[in-house]
C-alpha cells in the first residue's frame, strides 16, 4: 500500500503492528497529515478523539463545518469574497449529495478570516480528487523518521536529502546514511535486493560506511538484521535493516 487514505464512503488504511483497528489507523493518518500541512490546517487533540466515532471523511468535513460555523438556523448574510463563496457552496452542495452531514437549509455564521482560510484550505484538499484524499506512504514515513531523529540528535548533524537522511557526528567521526521505505517486510522472507544494492553502491562510492535501511515495524519484522555482502571488500562497513515503530502516533 504505497498510498493510504479515504473517500466519502471508505477508508484505505494499512493494517500492521498496533494499527489493527480503525481508531488507531485514523489516529496515525491524522498525525501524519499534521506533519505535512501548515499549522492552520492541523487537527487538534480534541479532534483526534473523534476517531472513535467518526470516519476520516466525517472528521475532515466536521472540522470545515466547525470553522464555517454552519448551522440550520437562519442568519443574516455574511460577506465573503466571491472566490471563497463559490468554493464553499460547491463543497456544501457536493456534501449534501453524498452524506447526511448537512441540513438542506443552512447558514454560515463565520466572520473570522482565519477560520474561513482554514475551511477553504481543507475544502480544496477534499475537492481536488472528488472527496478522495491519500497520503504518500514513502514521503510520510521519511518525514516521520526524520522528525524523530532530529529531536533525538542533540550532538549530531542531521541532513535531510532527496532520498535519504544523513546523520553526522563530528566528535566520533562517523557518518550514517539512512534510507527509508514504506514497505512491510518479513525478516524471514526478504525480497529487498534493490534496497541492498542501493546500500552497497552508497558504501562503495561515498564516505558513508554505515547504512541503515529503515522500514515500519510489524509482526514479521521487529528486530534489527545485519547484512553482509561479498561485493564489499572493506570490512569496516555496516548495513542494517531497522524496524521503526510508528506507535508514537498513538500518544
Amino acid at each position: 500500500m504505497k498510498k493510504f487514505g479515504f473517500n466519502s464512503k471508505n477508508e484505505f488504511l494499512p493494517l500492521f503492528d498496533k494499527f489493527q483497528n480503525s481508531v488507531n489507523q485514523r489516529l496515525m493518518f491524522l498525525k501524519l497529515f499534521n506533519q505535512q500541512v501548515p499549522c492552520s490546517l492541523k487537527f487538534s487533540k480534541k479532534e483526534f478523539s473523534f476517531c472513535k466515532s467518526n470516519s476520516l471523511f466525517e472528521i475532515f468535513v466536521n472540522k470545515i463545518y466547525f470553522n464555517l460555523q454552519c448551522s440550520s438556523k437562519y442568519s443574516s448574510a455574511v460577506s465573503i469574497d466571491i472566490e471563497k463563496t463559490v468554493l464553499i457552496n460547491k463543497f456544501l452542495k457536493k456534501v449534501r449529495l453524498r452524506s447526511e452531514l448537512l441540513q438542506t437549509k443552512y447558514s454560515i455564521f463565520c466572520k473570522n478570516i482565519n477560520n474561513l482560510t482554514k475551511s477553504t484550505g481543507l475544502i480544496k484538499i477534499l475537492l481536488e480528487n472528488d472527496f478522495s484524499f491519500f497520503l504518500d506512504g514513502n514521503s510520510c514515513f521519511k518525514r516521520f523518521v526524520s522528525e524523530k531523529i532530529r529531536k533525538s540528535s542533540h550532538d549530531r548533524k542531521v541532513h535531510i536529502c532527496d532520498d535519504s537522511i544523513d546523520v553526522i557526528c563530528d566528535e566520533q567521526t562517523f557518518q550514517t546514511k539512512i534510507f527509508t521505505f514504506w514497505e512491510f517486510i518479513n525478516s524471514k522472507k526478504l525480497d529487498i535486493d534493490k534496497h541492498i544494492d542501493k546500500a552497497i553502491e552508497c558504501i562503495k562510492h561515498s564516505d558513508f560506511k554505515q547504512v541503515y535501511l529503515v522500514y515500519p515495524k510489524n509482526d514479521d519484522f521487529c528486530k534489527h538484521v545485519s547484512v553482509r555482502c561479498n561485493d564489499i571488500k572493506n570490512s569496516e562497513y555496516n548495513i542494517k535493516l531497522v524496524p521503526y515503530s510508528m506507535r508514537s502516533t498513538l500518544r
